[in-house]
């Protein structure tokens, strides 16, 4: 998977300030937790389109 190209580049959401609370929750997190969380990541850059249970459309095009 990782020689491919990514089809879709993930990316947090950024406060005025440039902190990022996402990453620094994903930190927080054990190393289990953020490397599970870390795949499907993964799996949505590089497999999009992707559906559920990984990622769920929110609304006006966000997922």
């Amino acid at each position: 998977m990782a020689d491919q190209p990514k089809r879709i580049r993930a990316v947090f959401f950024r406060s005025e300030s440039g902190a990022e609370p996402v990453r620094i929750w994903l930190k927080a997190l054990d190393k289990e937790d953020r490397f599970r969380i870390g795949t499907d990541i993964k799996t949505v850059e590089f497999g999009w389109p992707i559906g559920m249970p990984t990622c769920r459309p929110l609304k006006h095009g966000l997922f």
